[in-house]
Parts: structure tokens; C-alpha cells; sequence
């Protein structure tokens, strides 16, 4: 974990407060600065296939599924480069695609951190971090990129 504040550990929270549905679930890709620019065309082009009518398994062809319009590619902060190439990439292939920049609020919790020799008074310590528990909201630059399918 990175730290951020001296002598503090920085515990990063997701900023998807949302509950989605199955299909939204399956239309959804999170961009994370991990992810392999080929293993997310991959993906991406997997869950296209999902939702074409003649490519896509029949377990993707109930009445859910056939009103999705677009997948959804999403990155924060330093994966919105990697997310933006992939948009590329997808236009190249004669995808419509839409781009839509924005802030995420996100919530960063900072427990105090000391280290001790024995494990009794690590132990004791672990309950006071509890109590010195520190939480900061903080705005992050976000992209969601749409990647429309292709009806026929």
C-alpha cells in the first residue's frame, strides 16, 4: 500500500457505491493499471461477441440482453490513457464510440502505523488503530468510453 501521510497506512476504498445488475455486470470493464492493453482488447471484443445475435451463446439472447446497446470501458486517474487507446482501437474497427470525461469522488481511510517488538502490544496496538482511523474524500478525473454494438 502506498503511504501518503507519515507514519500512516493508506487503505484505498472503490468508488462503485452502485449495486448492478447481471447485465450490467456483464457489459462493464474496469480499466486498472494491472490490466494488459492486449488482454483488454481481448476481453472487450469477448463481451462484444456476447451481446451480437449471430456470435453470442443463447444464454445471452433473453429480452435483458438484447436492450443492451453498448459496453461500457471504465478507468480512473493514471488508466485513462490505456482507456482512451482502447477507444482508439474499437473506432479503428468501425465501433461507434462515445467518450465521457468526469470526476469520481473516492474515500481514502489512514490507520496509524508503529511498529512494536512484541506481539501483545502488536495486538493492543491493532485495537487502538481502530479508534485513530482517518478518512479524507478526495475528486479523481475519470473516463467512460462506450463502445456501441453492431445490429444487424
Amino acid at each position: 500500500m502506498a503511504k501518503r501521510v507519515a507514519g500512516k497506512k493508506h487503505i484505498k476504498h472503490s468508488p462503485q457505491t452502485k449495486l448492478q445488475t447481471e447485465t450490467q455486470f456483464a457489459s462493464t470493464f474496469l480499466v486498472k493499471s494491472s490490466t494488459s492493453y492486449v488482454s483488454a482488447v481481448k476481453r472487450i471484443t469477448k463481451q462484444l461477441s456476447k451481446f451480437s445475435r449471430t456470435l453470442g451463446p443463447r444464454k445471452f439472447q433473453n429480452d435483458q440482453y438484447k436492450k443492451t446497446q453498448y459496453v461500457v470501458v471504465k478507468g480512473m486517474g493514471k488508466t485513462i490513457e490505456k482507456c482512451l487507446k482502447l477507444a482508439m482501437n474499437f473506432q479503428n474497427l468501425n465501433y461507434r464510440v462515445d467518450i465521457i470525461t468526469g470526476s469520481v469522488e473516492v474515500l481514502d481511510e489512514f490507520r496509524r502505523v508503529e511498529k512494536s517488538e512484541e506481539e501483545e502490544e502488536e495486538e493492543e496496538e491493532e485495537e487502538e488503530e481502530k479508534k485513530e482511523t482517518e478518512y479524507r474524500k478526495r475528486m479523481v478525473s475519470s473516463v467512460e468510453v462506450r463502445i456501441w454494438l453492431k445490429r444487424e
